[in-house]
């Protein structure tokens, strides 16, 4: 099966390419100060958002080594739709400050693995969507920071 692979911007980049491969070993836990390849993304792994895909690192969470930039941005998206599916909160352990384990992270992603690529074309007019929908998101938010500031100028300059 083929399987193209979308970059962050939404467009496709490389080439059609099946990721049938075990993504387990290329997933470990991050420590600061830790060497980084180049083609990597991280996955956070403390608190309600654990396992949505992340391009800096935090404290809480996991990395992901790839062995190119189509594998990243393969696995990075398919992080972020089982992150926006909430696949990941059934998953979540802890009283306090909830968490996921990284071996149920990686089973997670084996089974999404094996599912995209069973059914790659609905698999990529979803991600397509789902791309879309993320642009549009960041530009109303965008908008909305501006709406507050114009509203707190509205207030200093009535209240001066």
């Amino acid at each position: 099966m083929l399987f193209s692979v979308f970059g962050r911007s939404g467009s496709m980049t490389g080439e059609n390419k099946n990721f049938n491969t075990m993504c387990g070993n290329k997933i470990k836990t991050y420590s600061k100060g830790q060497s980084i390849s180049k083609n990597h993304f991280f996955i956070l792994s403390k608190g309600l958002n654990a396992g949505k895909p992340l391009t800096e690192p935090c404290p809480n969470c996991f990395i992901f080594h790839a062995e190119n930039e189509q594998e990243k941005d393969f696995y990075y998206w398919l992080v972020f739709c089982l992150w926006q599916a909430d696949k990941f909160k059934i998953y979540l352990v802890g009283s306090v400050i909830p968490f996921i384990r990284i071996s149920d992270l990686k089973e997670v992603m084996e089974q999404a693995n094996h599912q995209a690529n069973q059914n790659p074309s609905e698999y990529q007019k979803s991600l397509q969507l789902l791309i879309q929908i993320d642009k549009q998101a960041k530009v109303i938010n965008q908008q909305l920071q501006l709406i507050k500031q114009a509203k707190k100028v509205i207030v200093y300059k009535a209240l001066k």
